[in-house]
């Protein structure tokens, strides 16, 4: 725990860094699966086979000489392949839905994680929910009732993209609870090379369904992409090192913010004022469930 400590107050600048390449390499993914989806019309299974595929590779070459990656556990532990199949399918309903979504809209839904994660870590893992807590996830609930037009007289703007958006945002909570309880026995090079293993056996077999053909352009997008989803979770990994949660939490927080105001600009993605007002809420309600009272505990 002291050790712990004297990190996060040696290394705020070095941990500051990695947030702010994560922040840029995920913002930059979003934005290229938004081209590569609507513009260079390039099928989602496609995009998620390249991002497992780099992120496999680039995990392997990072940390298998290290012997930290131990690859064969992603088909022997079942808490593991858990992880890697929610993870692949979390991952797939964001790809699918970014497209006809836009890449705000459907970060802002997938950003929801974080709520879903601390109802499910309450059940499962026994963590308290304290009033701010509940209050933050009440708030982005209903920010997110807003924002994909769950109101009277307009419930029927909650199609079937933003249903998958949701099942994703749930899938990727369930995945965060595994990995707590993963960290205590694998490696976090293990863990996500999990993600990258079974994303590859779910998005293959549908990128064949469905190829048509690639030209040069789409290849080199589609690695730019993958390589920003690669190095994104890899450097918000390593600023969890050196930053508290709460540091950390916001940084991430500031991602579909980011994502959102680039979409608008640059695809002229259309937000109504009750939706704006969602988003607000959503990103106001899921910082709040992800340090709700960490303030409190530190200045008592």
């Amino acid at each position: 725990m002291s050790t712990h400590t004297t990190e996060l107050q040696h290394h705020p600048r070095r941990g500051t860094l990695a947030m702010l390449v994560s922040l840029t390499c995920f913002t930059g993914n979003a934005l290229l699966l938004k081209v590569l989806a609507s513009i260079r019309n390039v099928d989602p299974w496609m995009s998620l086979t390249f991002r497992a595929g780099l992120g496999l590779l680039v995990t392997i070459v990072l940390f298998a000489p290290a012997g930290s990656l131990r690859l064969r556990r992603s088909f022997q532990s079942w808490l593991l392949a858990s992880r890697g199949v929610l993870g692949a399918l979390g991952t797939a309903a964001y790809y699918i839905t970014i497209g006809p979504l836009g890449a705000g809209k459907a970060t802002l839904i997938g950003n929801t994680w974080c709520v879903f994660a601390s109802i499910m870590a309450a059940f499962v893992l026994h963590e308290k929910l304290g009033v701010v807590k509940v209050l933050g996830i009440l708030l982005a609930l209903f920010g997110l009732g807003l924002l994909t037009g769950m109101t009277p007289g307009t419930l029927t703007q909650f199609g079937h993209d933003e249903m998958i958006a949701l099942i994703g945002a749930v899938l990727a909570a369930a995945v965060v609870v595994v990995i707590r309880q993963l960290t205590r026995t694998e490696t976090s090079a293990t863990i996500f090379a999990s993600q990258c293993v079974y994303g590859l056996l779910l998005g293959v077999p549908f990128a064949l369904m469905h190829f048509t053909s690639l030209g040069w352009m789409d290849i080199v997008l589609l690695s730019a992409a993958a390589i920003c989803a690669t190095f994104g979770q890899l450097a918000m990994t390593e600023g969890f090192r050196y930053l508290s949660v709460a540091a950390g939490g916001a940084f991430q927080n500031t991602v579909p913010v980011i994502i959102t105001l680039c979409s608008i600009s640059l695809f002229a993605e259309p937000f109504s004022t009750p939706q704006a007002i969602g988003a607000v809420l959503v990103l106001w309600g899921s910082f709040q469930t992800v340090v709700g009272g960490r303030t409190q505990k530190k200045t008592a």
